[in-house]
């Protein structure tokens, strides 16, 4: 019988959870989940399921919904459990931060005692739980709009000709879309050439791009080959390997997010609207990781 749960979850709290347990977001969550990581982790929990190989998320939000209040109530607290992250304490402190902010929903929030975690309701308070605060602030965003990259060259980078080629027609393609009034398609079309950019110069670079402490690995912990790394993974790992700087990492993230919303309903829960400013900053950070791989090719030894 649950002992923190008294009520079924709202369908919001769900998804997230999905989103928390498959683990894809690799900044916002501590643990990326495949396969037969999930199988292993709901065993661990006392739940006897199978990954049946459908789509990741949704098998698990699917679960999540068919699952007693007991079990949603054992699963969330695993995943604030130390033992789940073998005792690595930075991994737990993402973990707890990711799940107040989804259990922050429901009016609850993880604490701890001793090792165990523990769901408390929030008190009533006057002052807001959080600050909200915009991902880019608006004298960054100031700043970064107006620097100037018209000497940017793709060919420096040295990646493949035939996808070097594409990736500059998707440039041109991004930038009219923004002159003719399409700021949606500009946007995609930018997160889908800064993939295929960090792509390449992965392809490139092998070894610093495997030998990364935040290349993502799969059950056995070994490095997935690059066809199979989210755009996540290629800012991060672009970072720490020195292809791309602390702030292009930054809004990088940003335009990945926005990247996301290509799937309807994603858009529709978020209520996100690009509109031409949108398209300027994510055609600038495309310009700002351009810029950032051109220096960091020239100063590599292939």
């Amino acid at each position: 019988m649950a002992i923190y749960f008294k009520q079924k979850l709202d369908n919001s709290t769900l998804d997230s959870l999905a989103d928390f347990i498959c683990g894809d977001d690799q900044v916002r969550y501590p643990e990326y989940r495949s396969s037969g990581y999930l199988t292993r982790f709901f065993n661990n929990v006392g739940i006897n399921v199978t990954h049946n190989g459908s789509t990741r998320k949704w098998w698990v939000l699917n679960l999540l919904q068919q699952l007693t209040l007991d079990d949603v109530e054992k699963t969330v607290l695993r995943l604030v459990d130390i033992r789940e992250y073998k005792a690595d304490r930075g991994k737990l402190e993402i973990a707890t931060k990711a799940m107040n902010d989804i259990l922050f929903m429901e009016n609850m929030r993880v604490e701890f005692n001793g090792r165990d975690p523990i769901i408390v309701s929030l008190k009533m308070t006057a002052e807001p739980i959080i600050q909200v605060k915009e991902k880019i602030d608006e004298k960054s965003e100031e700043q970064f709009l107006k620097k100037d990259f018209d000497n940017n060259d793709i060919a420096k980078i040295g990646i493949e000709l035939a996808v070097e080629n594409i990736l500059k027609d998707r440039i041109n393609e991004s930038q009219q879309c923004l002159a003719h009034k399409a700021p949606l398609a500009s946007v995609f079309m930018a997160g889908s050439t800064l993939e295929g950019l960090l792509l390449g110069v992965a392809a490139k670079y092998p070894k610093e791009f495997n030998q990364s402490v935040s290349s993502p690995k799969d059950e056995n912990n070994k490095v997935k080959a690059f066809q199979y790394w989210t755009l996540d993974n290629l800012i991060n790992v672009s970072h720490e390997a020195g292809f791309l700087g602390l702030d292009v990492k930054k809004f990088s993230h940003a335009l990945r997010d926005f990247r996301n919303y290509i799937h309807p309903f994603e858009q529709a829960a978020s209520g996100f609207t690009p509109n031409e400013h949108t398209a300027k900053i994510c055609l600038q950070v495309l310009n700002s990781a351009v810029a950032d791989l051109i220096e960091a090719v020239k100063n590599k030894k292939v």
